[in-house]
């Protein structure tokens, strides 16, 4: 039997790689839920923070977990600001989207995406896509906007600056192993 995939520990080691090799590297984890991202990226030596809408779901998170959490939005136009100060950081090596942009329109998403890129100091953009429908859109209680990776990126970012990936799939983010320097 084969090592089972940890993807927390893929995206750690991007996170490293892209990172400036004088300090921790930084990720931030938009729809982070109750921070069970941030969580397991703590456990991998990475600064990891997350933000959610939902003041419910945040505060289902664990303890230990829950200040490194913050109440927003990814519509909202100070964001990245927002989240420097609470977290007392300055560069943002990664920045997630976890399985969230459902919840926007492709107008929204791709308002928020654009400042997201325009912003000094964050790095890699990574979208995490499922193309399931959130529970509340399939109970009636949301609407949701189903796309596929590709037909996000071709709706949300034409020139390819960010990252696309199924959810439900492996990674496959450079480097493949931690300490490996992406280079083959």
């Amino acid at each position: 039997m084969g090592e089972r995939y940890d993807r927390e520990r893929e995206l750690a080691a991007f996170a490293e790689f892209v990172a400036d090799a004088d300090r921790e590297p930084v990720v931030v984890v938009a729809g982070c839920g109750a921070g069970a991202t941030v969580e397991a990226l703590r456990e991998y030596d990475v600064a990891a923070y997350g933000f959610d809408a939902s003041r419910s779901i945040l505060e289902t998170a664990p303890p230990s977990t829950r200040e490194r959490l913050l109440e927003a939005d990814i519509r909202d136009e100070g964001l990245v600001a927002s989240l420097r100060e609470a977290f007392e950081i300055d560069e943002i090596d990664v920045f997630v989207t976890e399985c969230m942009l459902s919840f926007l329109t492709v107008d929204e998403a791709t308002a928020a995406l654009g400042r997201l890129r325009e912003t000094t100091g964050v790095g890699a953009v990574l979208h995490l896509i499922r193309i399931d429908p959130p529970v509340a859109a399939q109970e009636g209680d949301i609407d949701a906007t189903i796309l596929l990776p590709a037909e996000w990126r071709a709706a949300c970012d034409p020139d390819g600056a960010d990252i696309w990936r199924d959810a439900m799939e492996r990674l496959d983010l450079p480097p493949s192993e931690p300490g490996d320097d992406g280079g083959t």
